[in-house]
């Protein structure tokens, strides 16, 4: 069911991903999704293969491939039944440290992009505060300059990857006088004094992944830690943003495809009232409407992924995208349960595993209500 067509000129690319991970990490999925955790060997694993720098150039060990070949790491990568799994390499490869290479200083990349694609180091970014979820210009996270030395004062929370990484890119205010131009990121490590987790949250989904608080008290960092320029955070951020919010969004259309796949083989083989449910016209009528949501939503990721490509400015699109994609997926998943009957509410089948992990996608990156407000505001231009 994946969308083939579209990437005619990554399929050797994606059969090798889709063999390796399903040889390798699939049968352990369910077993980290117990624990609550994966090991960092998991990154060490993808790393070894080269899957850990597609947008990182060969300079820093990377493969230097663009967003359609990212795209379609996405979608097959994202076939596998643990989504706080996949988002939280994803975001270490293809968000994190893409964004280190793009903004970093000659000092930073040298320090941690070698290690970052073979999973020798783990990034997170910190943006989200206590006080400030997707309205991000009420971070109170601050940054003081004293001498030649910034001193980063602040907590963040919803840090994907916060309690095991090794860097951290920290979006801070380090002038509150001057709005947008007042934002500066760092890259901290988190070996530094005076930073620590100050706590690992417990979720409805996502399970194997590490979803944490970080408190940030006189962490110490010099010039040479700043992303850009002083004052361009913000405008990162955004930048950030936009392919951050495509990466869910593809993510959960791999999500999306895979509970319809599992629906179609469940109302194949399950009889009632001596027939396949497949048959029941109400069933059937689910399964089309899971197949129109997908392929809409497919085509407008893929316009939107085209457009990233190109340059041009897609931040409307990937709103759009990101939020028929995200709700549908939640929609979906929900419908395959329901066909399943009382299996689908069991752990035993997996439409209730993807309704919990992909229930986050409309809130992450963004909320769908944030997405819809970017729309609103452009068609009232």
């Amino acid at each position: 069911m994946r969308a083939a067509p579209y990437y005619s000129e990554h399929e050797n690319f994606i059969d090798a991903v889709t063999k390796l991970t399903q040889q390798e990490i699939a049968p352990k999925l369910t077993a980290w999704e117990n624990a609550g955790d994966f090991p960092n060997d998991a990154f060490k694993l993808l790393g070894s293969q080269g899957y850990l720098g597609l947008l990182i150039s060969e300079e820093y060990g990377g493969s230097g491939g663009d967003y359609k070949l990212a795209g379609a790491w996405c979608e097959a990568f994202g076939e596998l039944p643990s989504v706080g799994f996949t988002v939280a390499v994803n975001m270490h490869s293809l968000v994190i440290s893409h964004a280190l290479e793009r903004f970093g200083s000659k000092e930073a990349k040298a320090a941690w992009l070698p290690r970052a694609v073979t999973g020798d180091a783990i990034g997170a970014y910190a943006f989200t505060e206590p006080g400030a979820g997707s309205d991000l210009a009420k971070i109170r996270t601050v940054a003081t300059k004293r001498g030649d030395r910034w001193l980063i004062n602040g907590s963040k929370t919803f840090i994907t990857n916060g309690a095991r990484a090794d860097f951290i890119l920290v979006l801070t205010k380090t002038d509150p006088a001057a709005g947008y131009g007042g934002f500066t990121t760092f890259v901290v490590d988190t070996k530094s004094k005076g930073f620590r987790v100050s706590k690992k949250l417990e979720k409805l989904g996502w399970h194997a992944s590490d979803t944490a608080e970080l408190l940030f008290e006189d962490v110490e960092v010099d010039s040479s830690c700043i992303l850009g320029k002083l004052g361009e955070g913000w405008g990162q951020a955004a930048s950030n943003l936009n392919w951050e919010r495509l990466m869910l969004t593809l993510t959960s259309l791999a999500g999306a495809r895979m509970c319809l796949s599992s629906s179609l083989t469940y109302a194949s083989q399950r009889e009632a009232f001596g027939r396949k449910i497949e048959s029941f016209p109400v069933l059937a009528r689910y399964l089309a409407e899971m197949r129109r949501k997908i392929l809409l939503g497919e085509s407008l990721a893929h316009r939107a992924l085209d457009e990233l490509c190109a340059g041009g400015d897609c931040r409307v699109l990937v709103a759009m995208a990101k939020r028929m994609v995200c709700d549908d997926a939640v929609w979906i998943a929900d419908k395959a349960i329901q066909i399943h009957g009382g299996y689908g509410y069991t752990t035993e089948f997996l439409p209730e595993r993807w309704w919990r992990d992909l229930r986050l996608m409309p809130i992450g990156g963004g909320t769908s209500e944030i997405m819809s407000n970017i729309v609103t505001k452009e068609l009232c231009r």
